[in-house]
This record gives structure tokens, C-alpha cells and sequence, in this order.
């Protein structure tokens, strides 16, 4: 075994294949790693500082929360900041377990990575968010800079001057704007259009299959798809697996998830960069779960709120109570843009790949 391993390194490609496998696996993991730490010192800095336990006990009203992306309105009572932010936490805490187990577990799919091909470490949603993430937000800092340089401002949302109450507003907007733009909306089209299948393939299913179905189709899209038949995106790649239906309602849900963005205050330039990040959030539903948008959504709010370097930022009251972790916080801010440009640069390059075998494939 060890005699066929070294036989392999011996060859060029396989050891450039296995070089970028085990740099890829190492960047991963610290940025996976650094999810689990952000998710400890939420509470930490929310429940165990003056400012954070102050900010817990105040109460926010009229909450947004949206229903099929165009319906909104403001909870009608008043709700504790600190008894919210805890279960928002306790969701966002499931979202990363289930991102951990889906499928095939991280730890599975690292264990066989280096005895079948690359592309099935991303059948694991956790192994997968961290370079969707960085890829989105580079994406976002170019669309932006390109808009911006040519007279389209951005803008910025109006938030408190509290910066716990910031963060816990940006935890709120993670979940429900991913509830009231994806799982809502596209989740009532995937229960309808799959009971359909259902009955026009004749396909038999007890009650209990049925009452499966209904709730697995909003919250897991490729698991119900496989229990009538309808081609999966996990089987058939995104192309293959997402029906056209499914398309239309990715693409209104992104561009009314932008338009929002700029109703709710922010510059027409929001528009373009927050329907991209919402069509990303839209197919990662489709591929991975309900959990893959929220975690998404979960990176630019909850998440990044840690690198701010300004006032109203985490980074001020991280280096205030543990001054130790900067040196950890400066290689993760360091590693997320580095990943996100060469995902993108291989996005790029492998799509011109495609795009020229299928020109040679009509000539040919």
C-alpha cells in the first residue's frame, strides 16, 4: 500500500493533485475551525461583558420578518435582545451541525479525499461553505468597487449606534430574511411541484411518505426530489438537477432579495451585489439544505461582525477582552480574500474549459 502511494507521488500530476488537495483541506479546516470559535465568543462577548450584558437585557419591537419575499410586516411586540439572540444562536449552532453531517460527513469526506476525485469534498456542505463564502464576498467587494469606481454608490443600511444591538439585529436578518426570501418561497413551489411529480409518475407513497415529503421538500430539496424520482443536483449537477421552475423562482427571489436591500436603505449599487449573493444562496438550497443559505447569510452578517474594524465592530471588543486572539483574527482575515480569489479563479478557468470542449465537441 505505502509502495503504490509513493509510486503515485513519483508521478507529476497526482502530486500537484494531492499538493492542492492537502492545502485546500488545511485552508478548509482553519476556516471551519474559525466558524466554531466566532460561534463561542458570540455569547461569550454578548453574555459575559458590561457592554454585551447590558445590550442583553433590552428589548427590540417591530422585528422584520418577510413571507414569499414580498410580504413583510414587524413583530407587534416587544422582544428580549438577549433571550433572542440565544435561540437565534441555538439555530445558527443546528445549521452547522447539520452542514457537518450532510450527506457525507466532513470527516468522511476528508478520510477517502486522497483515494477518489477532488470534487466529492464538496458533497459535505461544511467543506463547501467556506470557499462559497469567501468566493461571494470577494464577488461582492469587486461588483461593488467596479459600481462604485463608475459613479453607482453602494450606500449603507442605518443601524444603531449599540453595537450589540447591531449584531443581534444582523443574527435576526441571517435567519428570517433566509426564511421569508428562500425557504418560504421556494420551498412552497418544491412542496407543490413535487406532490405534482408524485401523482403524475404515479409514484406510491403512504401517508407517512407523504407528510415526509411535505416537510423535506422546503428543508432538504435534493433528499425529497430523490423519494419521486425527479433528478437531483447532487446526482446531476446544477444544470442537470435544477428544473426550470426551480430556476424562475431562484432568480425572483435573488432580484427581489436585492431590490430589497435597497427599499430597506441602502444605495440603487446594493441592487446588483445583493441579487448575486442571493442567487448563490438560492442554488446552495437547492444543493445542500436549508442550512447552506442560512450559514451563507450567517458569514456576511453574524460572522464577518467580528472583522469590523470599526467602532461599531466585534474586532474592537475582541481585542479589548482577549488581545491574544488577534494574531488568529489577522490570519483569517488574510486567508478568506486569498481563497475566495482563487475559487474564483478556478470557477473561471473551469468554466472556459467547458465552454471551449463544447465548442470542439460542434466543430469536431
Amino acid at each position: 500500500m505505502v509502495w503504490h502511494s509513493l509510486m503515485a507521488l513519483s508521478e507529476p500530476k497526482t502530486f500537484v493533485k494531492l499538493t492542492l488537495a492537502i492545502a485546500l483541506i488545511i485552508i478548509v479546516l482553519l476556516l471551519v475551525s474559525s466558524y466554531f470559535l466566532v460561534m463561542f465568543l458570540g455569547p461569550t462577548l454578548f453574555f459575559f461583558t458590561p457592554e454585551g450584558l447590558n445590550s442583553s437585557m433590552l428589548y427590540e419591537r417591530r422585528l422584520p420578518i418577510w413571507l414569499f419575499t414580498v410580504i413583510g410586516f414587524g413583530v407587534p411586540v416587544w422582544l428580549n435582545i438577549g433571550l433572542f439572540f440565544s435561540l437565534l444562536w441555538g439555530v445558527f449552532a443546528i445549521c452547522l451541525v447539520a452542514a457537518w453531517k450532510f450527506r457525507e460527513s466532513l470527516y468522511e469526506v476528508i478520510r477517502k479525499s486522497f483515494s477518489r476525485s477532488m470534487k466529492k469534498l464538496f458533497d459535505n456542505c461544511l467543506f463547501a461553505m467556506p470557499i462559497i463564502n469567501s468566493m461571494m464576498l470577494m464577488t461582492v467587494i469587486i461588483i461593488q468597487s467596479l459600481q462604485e469606481a463608475g459613479g453607482v454608490p453602494t450606500g449603507e443600511s442605518s443601524l444603531p449606534e449599540n453595537p450589540f444591538r447591531v449584531f443581534f439585529l444582523l443574527s435576526w436578518s441571517s435567519l428570517f430574511e433566509e426564511v421569508g426570501f428562500r425557504v418560504i418561497p421556494i420551498g412552497a413551489f418544491l412542496i407543490i411541484y413535487l406532490f405534482w411529480v408524485r401523482r403524475k409518475n404515479a409514484v406510491t407513497l403512504s401517508w407517512r411518505q407523504r407528510l415526509k415529503l411535505f416537510f423535506m421538500a422546503p428543508l432538504f430539496p435534493d433528499e425529497a426530489k430523490k423519494m419521486v424520482g425527479v433528478r437531483t443536483v447532487g446526482d446531476f449537477g446544477v444544470r442537470g438537477g435544477i428544473s426550470l421552475g426551480e430556476w424562475v423562482m431562484v432568480f425572483f427571489t435573488s432580484i427581489v432579495f436585492g431590490l430589497a436591500h435597497y427599499l430597506g436603505g441602502w444605495g440603487v449599487g446594493k441592487i446588483t451585489s445583493a441579487s448575486v449573493v442571493g442567487l448563490a444562496m438560492g442554488l446552495t438550497y437547492l444543493l445542500y439544505g436549508v442550512q447552506a443559505p442560512i450559514l451563507l447569510h450567517w458569514f456576511f452578517n453574524h460572522y464577518l461582525w467580528f472583522f469590523d474594524p470599526h467602532k461599531e465592530g466585534g474586532l474592537q471588543f475582541v481585542s479589548k477582552f482577549y488581545p491574544n486572539m488577534l494574531p488568529i483574527f489577522d490570519l483569517i482575515a488574510f486567508t478568506i480574500p486569498i481563497l475566495g480569489v482563487l475559487g474564483l479563479l478556478a470557477f473561471a478557468i473551469l468554466g472556459l474549459r467547458k465552454m471551449f470542449e463544447a465548442i470542439m465537441k460542434r466543430v469536431g
